[in-house]
């Protein structure tokens, strides 16, 4: 595990992650030494993550404060030189505000603003972003938003941009009643597949969407794990989802969700060969303290789930992996240190092997974010 310092910046409050080929990005959101505000900002790495770029600001200092809290981070994804950067921006009532967007497609070194694709929400409350590329150099932008003003649950809606970012598809609403602050994750399968994972409003399940190609549209998968979780409020946890394939054969999809339900509260892991129309028995991640998940696929069989379980001091991150497409888990290893307070993990398949990253409270007050490189397990040591 290692901490990186990047020069000039103090209490990391906000992270995400994403890989393209051997450039790992990363989009913080932190406070430049002796300042007073939170600036987003971006920085990679080309050897694995061992070292990283310069600090590169990417709002203004005239902008509206960035929000970001558990869950509602600053999202990033890269495809080639294209980059799509995008996050919640403070608007005028408190913990409310529009979503903002910025893009480069020079590798980060220029950045240019991006139109708003939330034009049917008169509210401007765009909040738990979700961004991915796919292998044709789209970018796939899903959020939250209250405009049906029903208080109680909000509405999953999704874009696209063709030109990195600069400009977004008409907006769609794929589900108009969802839990209200629980992260969505959207996926790209290895077959094409574009995926969304994201809690529903009643039950208070994981569920997913699929858009096998652009002709289909988007079709409803059905919960990730039917639980049946009856609950009037918001757990404030999403989950994780991955795709694996072998050969010529179908993708398998991947995820990991949580549940607050009493007789099978905790988090869980689960696989489906038939493009989520029907889910193996659900694997417990660790233990009933166990939540935050994410999952990634490396290939060859090789998955790796982060979570963070609760401490005497706050939280650890975990990782379990498996060598064989999920049949069989290796034992949770606790990655971060007991004494510090860590929070939602990330994992990342790279061409170095997988990579986690957390943002964490040390013993001392300091927020920081730390990035664990552990070695590859190629099969299980142990049966599921």
């Amino acid at each position: 595990m290692t901490y990186p310092d990047i020069a000039g910046l103090t209490e990391i409050q906000g992270l995400d992650v994403a890989v393209d080929g051997r450039s790992i990005h990363a989009l913080l959101v932190a406070k430049l030494a002796g300042g007073s505000r939170f600036r987003v900002v971006h920085v990679h790495s080309e050897d694995g993550g061992q070292t990283w770029t310069p600090p590169n600001f990417l709002d203004r200092p005239d902008d509206p404060p960035v929000i970001a809290r558990p869950g509602n981070e600053a999202r990033i994804a890269v495809k080639g030189k294209d980059l799509v950067a995008a996050w919640q921006g403070q608007g005028k009532l408190p913990g409310t505000g529009p979503m903002h967007i910025v893009g480069s497609r020079d590798g980060g070194k220029t950045w240019a603003w991006g139109s708003n694709p939330a034009t049917g929400d008169t509210l401007k409350n765009q909040s738990y972003l979700s961004l991915v590329a796919d292998p044709q150099g789209a970018f796939h932008l899903a959020w939250l938003d209250d405009r049906e003003e029903t208080g109680d649950t909000q509405g999953l809606r999704y874009a696209s941009s063709k030109d990195g970012g600069l400009h977004w598809s008409p907006e769609i609403t794929l589900d108009p009643a969802v839990c209200t602050c629980c992260w969505s994750r959207l996926a790209v399968l290895p077959d094409g597949t574009l995926s969304v994972l994201y809690r529903d409003a009643d039950p208070r399940d994981m569920k997913l969407f699929l858009r096998p190609g652009r002709a289909k549209g988007w079709l409803p998968a059905g919960p990730v794990g039917a639980f049946g979780w009856h609950f009037a409020g918001c757990p404030h946890c999403g989950g994780g989802l991955a795709g694996s394939k072998a050969g010529n054969g179908p993708a398998t999809l991947h995820s990991v969700v949580w549940t607050g339900k009493e007789d099978a509260a905790g988090l869980f892991y689960l696989k489906s060969a038939d493009a989520g129309r029907n889910w193996s028995r659900p694997r417990k991640i660790g233990d009933g303290q166990s939540r935050d998940g994410d999952i990634a696929a490396l290939g060859q069989g090789m998955l790796a789930i982060a979570f963070t379980r609760k401490t005497a001091a706050g939280a650890a991150v975990q990782l379990m992996q498996s060598g064989d497409d999920g049949a069989h888990w290796t034992e949770p290893a606790t990655l971060s240190a007991e004494t510090a307070k860590a929070r939602h993990p990330r994992v990342l398949a790279t061409p170095f092997g997988f990579r986690i990253f957390w943002t964490e409270t040390r013993p001392d007050g300091q927020k920081t974010w730390a990035i664990a490189t552990p070695k590859t397990v190629t099969q299980a040591r142990r049966d599921s």
